[in-house]
């Protein structure tokens, strides 16, 4: 009884496949005619940098889309703005002082457009601050020229950002107000040059304000460290050597993470990289080189990078120094 009414459901869906090819092998025919006006156009909200539209869903069956047109503060002058497939339509990162009008057409399969429908408007308003930027990073760089502090953020979900307020101070509980302002910027990151010392700690905080000028929350605040260079001192630069059993160098002003790179040549080719943190504060400091593998009457460079709170770019760095290997 089981397989006969498994036998008998199989048959039902292979009818009903067969059904649908036969369905799908129908195409529509170009009447020359384009598809009805869209019907109920009407805003559904106006608020924080966006208006919404809505309509009706047209009944013909081969509809391709529905074309946006807009206009700025006039209801004349609409220019296409984008096609969608769904019934309704979100125009995000607007002004305030502006007043948005729409009209909707809708195009087939054969891509005759309808005419448009009457026109709706709206003035966005502001109502809610922003969100706080979000995944703040910082990157302190004694690099050459100018030593400077790299800020970086991902936006807030908000369509209505104008942009980031920056504040910083030399102390780590601070208020982010006028005070402490330091700069305005429309981009998600910053580079603070200004008056950058050396082995000085700043700190930030970042406000996103929008475009009606409602500001979020300051992020937690974060810091970073200009770091002075690391100096060479063994295989001094363009010397030959017979064997080599350690680096030397002096360590910077501060604790800090290192990094110790050989090279084949002054721009890539690593040969070997020792990664290390140390406590050392302006004293010499010995890395094993016993498992660095050299080739005879080879010239290598070798140099020191410093870290601080990025793991990819470095603080600061020493000069390159370059050995000759002559066992």
């Amino acid at each position: 009884m089981l397989l006969r009414y498994k036998f008998i459901n199989l048959s039902l869906v292979f009818i009903l496949f067969l059904s649908c090819s036969r369905e799908s092998l129908v195409e529509p025919i170009d009447d020359g005619k384009p598809p009805a006006i869209p019907t109920n156009l009407q805003v559904f909200g106006a608020h924080d940098g966006q208006i919404g539209i809505e309509w009706d869903k047209n009944s013909e069956s081969n509809i391709a889309g529905y074309k946006i047109y807009r206009s700025i503060n006039s209801p004349d002058n609409f220019i296409f703005l984008t096609q969608v497939n769904d019934y309704y339509f979100i125009d995000e990162h607007l002004e305030y002082e502006s007043t948005y009008y729409y009209k909707i057409s809708v195009v087939n399969s054969f891509g005759h457009e309808s005419s448009m429908t009457d026109f709706v408007y709206a003035k966005p308003i502001n109502i809610y601050a922003p969100l706080s930027p979000m995944n703040v990073r910082i990157n302190a760089r004694n690099w050459p020229n100018t030593p400077a502090i790299l800020l970086y953020w991902d936006s807030p979900w908000d369509t209505d950002i104008k942009g980031y307020y920056i504040y910083r101070s030399t102390t780590e509980v601070f208020d982010a107000d006028t005070l402490h302002y330091l700069d305005f910027t429309q981009l998600t990151s910053y580079s603070d040059n200004k008056n950058i010392l050396p082995l000085t700690k700043f700190y930030y905080k970042i406000k996103a304000v929008d475009k009606g000028y409602l500001t979020s929350p300051s992020t937690l605040v974060i810091s970073d460290i200009v770091l002075n260079s690391p100096t060479l001192i063994f295989p001094s630069n363009n010397s030959i050597i017979h064997e080599l059993k350690e680096f030397r160098f002096k360590t910077v002003s501060l604790p800090a993470r290192y990094k110790l790179v050989i090279q084949s040549n002054g721009v890539y080719g690593t040969v070997k990289e020792f990664d290390f943190s140390s406590e050392l504060t302006d004293q010499e400091i010995k890395v094993d080189a016993s498992t660095v593998q050299l080739e005879s009457s080879k010239t290598y460079t070798w140099r020191v990078f410093t870290y601080t709170s990025s793991e990819i770019d470095p603080n600061s760095f020493s000069e390159s120094f370059t050995f000759t290997y002559i066992p």
